[in-house]
């Protein structure tokens, strides 16, 4: 039977969210022995480039540069993601599957409708999954409750002021390599196209550098809480 219990559980509204705003974190904590798994909310097909058929293989491959141990698809609809019951229910049951102590998400406040919407979306979802009289079913097994520890929003497009940095020094080549795995978005032959997707990638070198400089690194990413960071050692968040 397989475990698949991890320690950080990222959802992206798309494939490739979570490559550019917290790729770095996840190749970094695999690095250090942890579990990660990626849950891709919707499959963009909504996007100006490529498909879902040629965006799944990207992320895939995406997926084995990060070394992370699981990735799926929700299948919602890109551009209508709604905090509703339904998709609620499909998160809960990613989240009571993986089980995972971190839970990481979208960031609350973004220039893409559907990233505010999932943000609230895994926000609502992380809560509710540790509610026991919320019945879910999972490969026609009952589902035991599970509440992350905490639950991350990672910053995307509009800078926004983080409440956590992480040192994804060491790690930032291997997130760009990530992210340039998707030849479609990032690489095109349309010269307009490939201005924008370059400016992508210099506005995420800057805004990891920005970060980085911050705590005295070269590169890191940011995150906001919604809640307090609470800790019985002051030195552990050195």
């Amino acid at each position: 039977m397989i475990d698949y219990r991890v320690d950080i559980l990222a959802f992206g509204a798309h494939p490739d969210d979570v490559e550019c705003a917290a790729g770095g974190t996840l190749a970094a904590e695999t690095r250090q022995g942890y579990q990660t798994a990626i849950v891709d909310l919707t499959r963009g097909e909504l996007g100006s480039f490529g498909s879902p058929e040629i965006r799944n293989a990207e992320a895939l491959k995406a997926q084995e540069l990060l070394h992370v141990s699981f990735r799926e698809n929700l299948g919602l609809p890109d551009g209508f993601i709604a905090n509703n019951k339904e998709n609620q229910l499909a998160v809960i049951r990613m989240i009571r599957k993986y089980r995972p102590t971190i839970v990481l998400a979208n960031a609350l406040h973004d220039r893409h409708p559907d990233h505010k919407q999932a943000a609230e979306l895994v926000s609502s979802a992380a809560y509710l999954a540790g509610l026991r009289k919320i019945e879910t079913v999972y490969e026609n097994v009952t589902q035991q409750p599970h509440r992350p520890t905490a639950v991350y929003h990672y910053i995307q497009d509009l800078l926004t002021e983080p409440d956590i940095v992480m040192d994804i020094s060491a790690a930032f080549d291997k997130k760009m390599q990530a992210i340039q795995a998707y030849g479609s978005q990032f690489l095109h032959n349309n010269d307009a196209a490939y201005n924008g997707s370059k400016a992508l990638l210099k506005q995420i070198e800057a805004t990891n550098s920005i970060f980085g400089r911050a705590i005295d690194v070269q590169y890191a990413e940011g995150f906001t809480v919604n809640r307090y960071i609470g800790t019985n050692n002051l030195l552990q968040l050195l």
